[in-house]
């Protein structure tokens, strides 16, 4: 596939630069972009930020930034925003990825990427210095080696890696390794080999992120259908307290005020909750589940930590009696799936899916 490049402008001024990539007729495969070089010794040893608002129009594949430092021996740092691809027809989407430019960098290389057939615009487009991450000053080295020591110590499935060749593999990848994030990339594989599908890491801003807001997937909806009430459990992500609260109180008084109508029992429907973090979930159920414990952690030494549920702060009726059926999908996971297990052991309960 070929695609056309349109615009200009600065990447380094305030107004930014304002950039078109379409891609032309034929093939629909490949992916096309721009880049500008700059210069890295402003910014050696420093953050740097690249952002644009991004607008598509018949986008199949996706649409993003990029950003990358160089130096004699190859990249060294690199970033994209397809985490969160901007796809289809969208209008003025913000997108900001970052990297930590080490000392030896010698060029930056910046601009939009688009994957597939389309059109994309990217307006404003600016690379600035960013606040230092905690993370920056630590070596490398420093932060794999404290990696796999806890994960050498508590992983449920430590075993099933050759430590010896694991290390031995680190060494080599480590020789090519900079930044953090390069680390955090090493750290990410050795993770996958654990095999339980569900290590992952969140590097500091990202725990920051994670920390500091809270949001459900969908807004909760409760129904009553021929005496049956239906709960539709959307994912939480973040552990912001107060947005945990509030959506806890939510839920449970969407349930509280259908109860006098749902006199033949309860659905709870997961195929839509991917997970993010249980408490708010479970917190919100609680007319449902009641007092009881619903559930347990085990580490692979065999210790449990009961689950302690927090009680909504709405008045709730209980309905920890009342026959209830739990729905799974194909999407249902994670912390959605701790959720379809605090309801196992419970009176009256079923679960299907």
């Amino acid at each position: 596939m070929h695609y056309v490049l349109e615009g200009g402008g600065d990447a380094l001024s305030e107004a930014g630069a304002s950039l078109t990539v379409q891609s032309t007729p034929g093939d629909t495969s490949g992916f096309g972009g721009a880049a500008a070089v700059i210069e890295a010794a402003p910014y050696r040893q420093k953050r740097v930020r690249l952002s644009g608002m991004i607008s598509t129009k018949d986008v199949a594949g996706s649409a993003g930034l990029w950003l990358r430092a160089d130096a004699a021996s190859g990249s060294v740092s690199f970033a994209n925003s397809q985490r969160t691809p901007v796809s289809g027809n969208a209008d003025a989407q913000l997108r900001e990825i970052e990297i930590y430019v080490p000392a030896h960098a010698d060029k930056l290389l910046v601009g939009p990427l688009l994957v597939g057939k389309g059109r994309m615009t990217v307006r404003a487009l600016r690379l600035v210095v960013a606040p230092a991450s905690p993370d920056d000053e630590v070596p490398p080295t420093r932060i794999v080696d404290e990696a796999v020591r806890l994960i050498r110590a508590h992983a449920l499935n430590a075993e099933r890696i050759e430590w010896h060749e694991e290390q031995a593999d680190i060494a080599r990848q480590m020789e090519q390794v900079h930044t953090a994030e390069a680390a955090y990339a090493v750290i990410g594989q050795v993770l996958a080999k654990l095999g339980d599908r569900h290590s992952g890491l969140l590097p500091p801003r990202d725990f920051q992120r994670f920390s500091s807001e809270g949001k459900p997937s969908f807004t909760p909806v409760v129904e009553v259908r021929e005496r049956v009430g239906i709960v539709s459990v959307p994912a939480f992500s973040g552990t912001e307290k107060t947005a945990a609260a509030a959506f806890a109180n939510e839920l449970a008084g969407l349930i509280a005020a259908r109860a006098g109508q749902a006199s033949c029992g309860w659905v709870v429907d997961l195929r839509g909750n991917r997970g993010g973090s249980m408490w708010p979930m479970l917190s919100g159920l609680y007319p449902l589940l009641g007092h009881a414990t619903p559930g347990y952690f085990r580490d692979r030494d065999g210790r449990q930590n009961a689950w302690k549920l927090a009680s909504p702060g709405v008045s709730i009726p209980d309905l920890s009696a009342a026959p209830v059926v739990v729905v799974t999908g194909g999407k249902t996971a994670s912390s959605g799936e701790a959720v379809a297990i605090a309801f196992r052991g419970r009176p009256k309960a079923r679960s299907v899916g």
